[in-house]
């Protein structure tokens, strides 16, 4: 019965299981929820900041709007061509 209870402590080890993810080429040890959501972002997304991953904000220019280079006539009623940017 001792046998037992020997085999079964020693599961609890088994649990106690450590991530790593690699982040800027090093090694950094997390927790299991943070490791899966670094690899659903992508490990290129994150820097280390105090040797934690911290996701990096990207902010897009959502107010983009394309504007007449040579404005001749009306835009709505073209005549001649313009020349559109971006």
């Amino acid at each position: 019965m001792q046998e037992l209870f020997k085999a079964l402590s020693g599961i609890n080890n088994l649990t106690n299981k450590k991530h790593f993810v690699t982040i800027q080429g090093k090694e950094v040890e997390v927790t299991l929820d943070k490791k899966i959501l670094i690899i659903r972002n992508g490990e290129d997304n994150y820097v280390l900041e105090g040797g934690k991953p911290v996701k990096v904000e990207i902010k897009t220019d959502r107010n983009h709007f394309p504007e007449i280079e040579d404005f001749k006539s009306d835009p709505f009623w073209p005549s001649e061509g313009h020349t559109w940017k971006r």
